[in-house]
Order: structure tokens, then C-alpha cells, then sequence
């Protein structure tokens, strides 16, 4: 049996022009994780990353607090975030179009988070049914959950006894779909509550793919600070 951890990447740049960079807060709830790691003594025996840079960042810093672990990071594809930006793309003019009331033609779509959430929500929707669309072709919502299933497998299958994987929020919705049988919807709306830097539990075994916890942010909550705590 393999005890599979999930990290979700912390804080990125939303907003900015590069949202695949940490922020000044993610670094820190980076190295907070890190640091809690170190005083309890956690030791896992694999290391892997998506190929993001939030992701091998968030790996590096957390990684930094612990000096005794020499470990390869081993960076794999099947834990890249699914493509939200393309998702936007080829969805948010229908958006657009059937909610006028939003009044997503006026712009400023990030920098208002409760409206680029609604319009957000709106776009992963058509996403997930496979609404056509009119711009080049992207992974779809089905391959996205093949891909991160199988990289799962993959890593179970190595002989780890315990591995940590630093992600993304949409593969950890996938993991938790997985091992629990949600549905489509169930999947995003459980997405849509997992925090920056937080810890999830899993185990591989004959049975399959089981939860053992789930967005763990104790290393950010003994931290003191309410501002540690973000979803994005």
C-alpha cells in the first residue's frame, strides 16, 4: 500500500499577468508547511511535482525548511493543473452572451473575484458537458481526470511507501472524484474549497484509491495569521 500526499501549490500571482508564479504570501505559506513538517518529524520516501511553476516552487520552499531531505524531485505531467485559461476562452464569450446581467463586456472580469467566479463557474460547467466551441482544440474535462488518475496509479505502483506530490487543486478534485465516486459536479464544487498549501491524504491499495484526509492547514492555522488562510 502506497500513502499518497497531495499539496496543493500555494498562493499564486491572480490577477497578474503571470498567474503560474507564487506570491510573496505563497512563498511564505510554502516554507510554513515546510517548517511544520520538520517539527513533526514527517518523512516520506518520493517526491513529485507537476511541471508548473507554482507547483516546483511551492516544492522548493517547502522542501528548503527540510535539511535532511536529499530526495530527487521528479516532475510529471499528469499532475498539471487542467487549462483554465483556455477553458475561458472558448467558453466565457458564450458566458457572456447568455448572461448579459453580468456584464462581462465591460471588462475587469479579474479584478472582481466574486464576478470572475460566477463567470468562472459558468465556463468549467460547459467544460465538464463538452459544450462545442469555437477555438483550437484543448484537453478535455474526461482526458484531464484519465490523466491525473493514471499518474496516481503510477506513482502507487513505484513500491513507495509514502509519496508527496505538489499540485494543483483540479487533480486533487480528481483524486477526491476518484476515491469517494463523486459525480462531475460534486468533483468542481469540492475544487472550489480547497485552500492554498493545504495537505490531502490518500492510500493505494488493492481496493483502489481511498481518502484518508482532507485540506489540512494546521502548519498555516498554527501560523497565527487569518490573512495565511486563501483559496486563491
Amino acid at each position: 500500500m502506497t500513502t499518497i500526499i497531495l499539496v496543493r501549490h500555494g498562493q499564486a500571482s491572480f490577477g497578474s499577468e503571470n498567474y503560474d508564479r507564487l506570491s510573496e504570501l505563497g512563498v511564505r505559506q510554502s516554507r510554513l508547511l515546510g517548517e511544520h513538517w520538520a517539527r513533526s518529524g514527517f518523512a516520506f520516501d518520493a517526491v513529485y511535482t507537476g511541471d508548473m511553476a507554482r507547483q516546483r516552487n511551492t516544492a522548493h520552499h517547502a522542501l528548503e525548511a527540510l535539511p535532511h531531505t536529499a530526495l530527487p524531485v521528479r516532475s510529471q505531467h499528469w499532475f498539471n493543473e487542467y487549462e483554465f485559461e483556455a477553458v475561458m476562452r472558448a467558453y466565457l464569450p458564450q458566458v457572456a452572451m447568455e448572461k448579459p446581467e453580468l456584464g462581462l463586456q465591460h471588462g475587469g472580469l479579474y479584478k472582481n473575484p466574486r464576478l470572475f467566479q460566477t463567470a468562472f463557474e459558468l465556463a468549467i460547467a460547459k467544460w465538464l458537458g463538452e459544450h462545442p466551441h469555437a477555438h483550437a482544440p484543448f484537453e478535455s474535462w474526461r482526458d484531464f481526470c484519465g490523466r491525473c488518475v493514471n499518474g496516481l496509479r503510477e506513482i502507487a505502483a513505484a513500491g513507495h511507501q509514502r509519496v508527496v506530490v505538489f499540485t494543483s487543486g483540479g487533480v486533487i478534485a480528481v483524486a477526491l472524484r476518484e476515491a469517494l465516486g463523486l459525480s462531475d459536479t460534486m468533483t468542481f464544487r469540492q475544487n472550489w474549497r480547497i485552500y492554498n498549501a493545504s495537505v490531502h491524504t490518500f492510500r493505494s491499495g488493492r481496493s483502489g484509491l481511498s481518502l484518508l484526509g482532507f485540506n489540512n492547514i494546521s502548519h498555516l492555522e498554527l501560523g497565527g495569521a487569518p490573512d495565511l488562510v486563501t483559496f486563491r
